[in-house]
């Protein structure tokens, strides 16, 4: 005979911050509420009649970890079954015991917004059994990510949380890869019918024979059995509406950084800058890429179940990701296109999104490909006509310190005092000016001006 067990986990909401979060849904005969400061999950179950009371954990935790998924998805904030702070467990006679509570429409308040028609949606999906196991390892592997930013000291699991994304978006785009097929294979079609009817010229039994018998040979060409798994998430992103430069660029990134972690690229380096990680990192500024990475995929989930979630947040994280590589490249080697752009335009980013953040970070990423020189002919005209600021000097003020010691007299001059009124004021925000110096060590550059003004203590002086 089973047993009927009866299960209320609370679990607290303002252990560090307040989280303002309204919530009340239930999933798989499992409620789900806010009270007075405390989520609370309240199920019912059968269990063998040789377990205990204890065991209905055993029991719930599918519907617990699918619920946990719901609610980090939604609010960006980790809940795990580490937040549990008390659990009640008793016997009932039977489930009609259980409160019910049937709710017509979910509901999800969270710091101000509504995702309760998102929610409703989710939920309406979970209950179909052709979505239900990829929509829950979708939100699973996502908040497992989020783990591991979380849970991340100096970096530590950055690596990995990558890589999670990147199982993400392989469990997506699986899903669209047959319609990628089907539109390659159109579109192949319609190019031999058009080349041989336009070039050939051919015309009834001949055109037919021709484009039968080179689909095959051409489909092997372009279209392979097994697209790259680049190919695969563009196509998605396009499907979407949202590849372009930018997104292609970070996916490329994204891949690059999968195959290294991957097939175990060799990472020792012979340098650190604070903070000091554990471990050797794959990556340099893993935070960075990570953010972008988790906010692409919290919204590439929400197209394909058709959500809003993660809208605003990817447009705001749109804005600021960088051009390819391959355009930062050309622009900065290009003379004649920088006349194209503006002081002020490189930093707004009005020219192909290339901003004088940017540039920096490719050009310490890439020194191999393009010189200090090269920089100080880009950037010579912004630094001379834009003066810095509380505002722009995150981006104007680490281009600042490597042009100091250019041989333009008056550009060094600029460059100097746009680091000594950052410095006086506080605005870059590091600890100490120091770290500038062994951040740019950390990447073989010698700052020679920097070094010496603070050697000579001139950065104490002006304070």
């Amino acid at each position: 005979m089973e047993r009927i067990i009866h299960c209320k986990d609370f679990f607290e909401l303002s252990d560090d911050e307040h989280i303002d979060i309204d919530v009340a849904f239930r999933f798989n005969g499992t409620n789900v509420y806010t009270s007075e400061g405390q989520l609370i999950i309240e199920s019912i179950k059968e269990i063998d009649e040789i377990d205990g009371p204890l065991e209905i954990k055993r029991y719930i935790r599918p519907d617990l970890l699918v619920i946990e998924g719901i609610l980090t998805y939604f609010t960006g904030r980790l809940f795990t079954v580490y937040q549990l702070t008390r659990s009640e467990q008793h016997i009932v006679d039977d489930k009609s015991k259980f409160p019910e509570e049937e709710v017509s429409r979910g509901k999800f308040l969270f710091e101000g917004y509504d995702y309760s028609n998102d929610l409703n949606i989710l939920l309406e999906k979970l209950e179909k059994r052709e979505f239900r196991s990829l929509i829950i390892t979708l939100l699973d592997r996502w908040r497992k990510a989020l783990y591991m930013e979380f849970e991340s000291e100096v970096n530590t699991f950055h690596d990995e949380a990558i890589l999670t994304h990147f199982h993400i978006f392989e469990l997506l785009v699986g899903y669209y890869y047959e319609d990628f097929k089907r539109e390659a294979h159109e579109k192949t079609k319609e190019f031999l019918i058009s080349f041989a009817t336009e070039t050939l010229n051919q015309r009834g039994n001949n055109l037919e024979n021709t484009v039968n018998s080179k689909f095959n040979l051409l489909k092997e060409i372009l279209v392979s059995d097994e697209a790259s798994i680049a190919t695969k998430i563009n196509y998605f992103l396009k499907k979407y509406g949202i590849l372009d430069d930018q997104t292609y660029a970070l996916i490329n990134k994204l891949v690059k950084i999968r195959n290294s972690i991957a097939h175990g690229r060799i990472t020792y380096k012979d340098k650190f800058i604070w903070p000091l990680p554990p471990f050797f990192n794959l990556t340099n500024e893993s935070h960075v890429i990570t953010s972008q990475i988790s906010i692409m995929t919290a919204r590439a989930i929400a197209l394909h179940l058709g959500l809003d979630a993660w809208k605003e947040e990817w447009e705001d994280t749109h804005r600021s990701l960088p051009t390819s590589d391959e355009v930062l490249l050309q622009f900065i080697k290009n003379e004649t296109e920088h006349v194209l752009v503006s002081s002020s335009g490189l930093l707004s980013g009005e020219y192909k999104n290339i901003t004088v953040f940017s540039i920096i970070n490719y050009f310490l990423e890439n020194q191999k490909k393009c010189s200090v020189l090269d920089l100080e002919r880009l950037l010579s005209r912004t630094i001379k006509e834009i003066p810095i600021n509380e505002d722009n000097c995150w981006q104007l003020y680490l281009a600042s310190v490597l042009l100091c010691d250019s041989e333009d007299q008056e550009l060094s001059c600029i460059a100097k005092k746009n680091v000594e009124l950052t410095h006086q004021n506080d605005w870059y925000g590091y600890s100490n000016i120091k770290d500038i110096v062994r951040y740019f060590d950390y990447y073989g550059i010698t700052v020679q001006w920097l070094y010496s003004w603070i050697q000579s203590e001139g950065h104490l002086r002006i304070k």
